[in-house]
């Protein structure tokens, strides 16, 4: 966390203003919605100037830091389908720590992510996992993007968790302790603080398909209880899939998702400017 504060407060006395940051939230498929505000905000010239982003919402904000912009990855998004996500699932049979190894994941990130160090990238960034044995909530803010970015998305379960020596820590994703990281913001004292959140609300029309599907869900309604207790402060938070039903495994309904966050934005936006005004960012 002392890396992302310093380099906060760097970012601040050099641009001479407020900072304006964004949290983005964990949602797995439903994370493409991010692709959409932030295509927004790119637009109308809304500054990003920090990024935090829990599971999905870690990926696409090192994506976007590491020089994708919101109309190519809007691009890879749609492209995806059900047979590369199936593809890009390494089993483990027996499963015992997790149902999906995850290295087809990591070898998709090394190539994505193109940055190897977070220190490097052009903007301060922080990815959040957690530790399983503990509970701790652990900030990615230094060292390796991609081991970050792969600890962060580990879902528990699901993925086996990853073992970090150097922190001797075992990580799955932050979504089970911070799953909309606008805290980290707010330590780092960022004026204007932007969360997405991306959850589903727990509902008796969707019933669970299988233990990854229950899996999922579980952690969706565990991060939506979470960050339902928090504090967030004057902290924007928009909800770009409040009122739809998106599944975390709907990875082939790119266009929709993305969409549903183009709109939730636009409709936010004259507020957003003007809490931009008011605090002399724009």
């Amino acid at each position: 966390m002392e890396t992302f504060i310093s380099r906060v407060n760097e970012q601040k006395k050099e641009l001479g203003r407020p900072l304006v940051g964004l949290a983005l939230g964990s949602g797995a498929a439903r994370g493409f919605a991010h692709i959409g505000v932030l295509d927004v905000f790119f637009k109308e010239g809304i500054p990003i100037d920090c990024i935090t982003g829990t599971s999905i919402g870690s990926l696409i904000g090192a994506m976007v830091l590491s020089g994708w912009t919101p109309n190519f990855l809007g691009r890879f998004a749609r492209a995806i389908d059900k047979h590369h996500i199936v593809s890009s699932l390494d089993f483990v049979i027996p499963p015992k720590t997790g149902l999906i190894d995850g290295n087809r994941i990591k070898v998709m990130l090394e190539r994505v992510l193109k940055i190897k160090n977070i220190e490097d990238l052009p903007k301060p960034y922080a990815a959040v996992s957690a530790d399983v044995v503990t509970g701790e909530r652990v900030v990615h803010d230094s060292g390796s993007l991609l081991d970050g970015v792969r600890s962060s998305i580990s879902v528990p379960g699901v993925f086996v968790p990853v073992k970090n020596k150097a922190m001797s820590k075992t990580l799955v994703d932050g979504g089970i302790v911070d799953p909309v990281p606008l805290d980290l913001l707010e330590e780092a004292g960022v004026e204007v603080r932007i969360g997405i959140s991306i959850f589903r609300k727990p509902e008796s029309s969707h019933e669970p398909k299988d233990i990854i599907d229950i899996l999922l869900n579980s952690i969706d309604i565990m991060g939506s209880r979470i960050f339902e207790s928090r504090n967030i402060g004057n902290a924007i938070v928009l909800e770009p899939l409040l009122g739809h039903s998106f599944g975390s495994m709907d990875f082939d309904k790119a266009e929709a998702l993305i969409e549903l966050g183009k709109k939730s934005t636009i409709e936010r936006l004259p507020e957003i400017k003007e809490r931009l005004k008011m605090e002399g960012v724009l």
